[in-house]
């Protein structure tokens, strides 16, 4: 007898988990955060570097992103848009996904394990260039 409640109560748990909503790719996309290319100009060791952050979140036209730095170093980026070419009523298709923000970065470690001696902390001026959401 436990083993047919067992049984009964399983199954009727597998029926509710299974009634899912349809799976609409557009509306995953739509909810994948914004991803942003630019670069950096270090203030430590006066260089530049390639930056790829994405939005964690925005409070009045300032938004704090993080990423990937092209010097192996993990970054958070303060940027506060400028210019965005979208918002001046441009549609071509890859017009309107450059955008300029200035901003801040910090950045620190090394992804590399392999160059111990590049784990300090990095800081300095970034550009953003291009907004891409899908």
């Amino acid at each position: 007898m436990k083993k047919l409640v067992l049984v009964v109560t399983l199954v009727f748990a597998l029926i509710s988990v299974a009634r899912a909503e349809t799976l609409s790719i557009g509306d995953t996309l739509k909810s994948l955060p914004t991803l942003k290319q630019g670069v950096a100009y270090s203030l430590t060791d006066s260089t530049f570097s390639y930056l790829t952050t994405t939005e964690l979140f925005g409070w009045k036209n300032i938004t704090l992103e993080a990423g990937y730095s092209s010097k192996d170093k993990i970054v958070a980026v303060v940027s506060y848009p400028i210019l965005k070419l979208k918002d001046l009523g441009v549609t071509v298709p890859i017009l309107d996904l450059i955008e300029c923000n200035i901003g801040l970065y910090t950045g620190y470690g090394s992804i590399n394990m392999q160059e111990i001696d590049r784990s300090e902390i990095d800081y300095g001026i970034s550009a953003t260039l291009i907004s891409i959401k899908f």
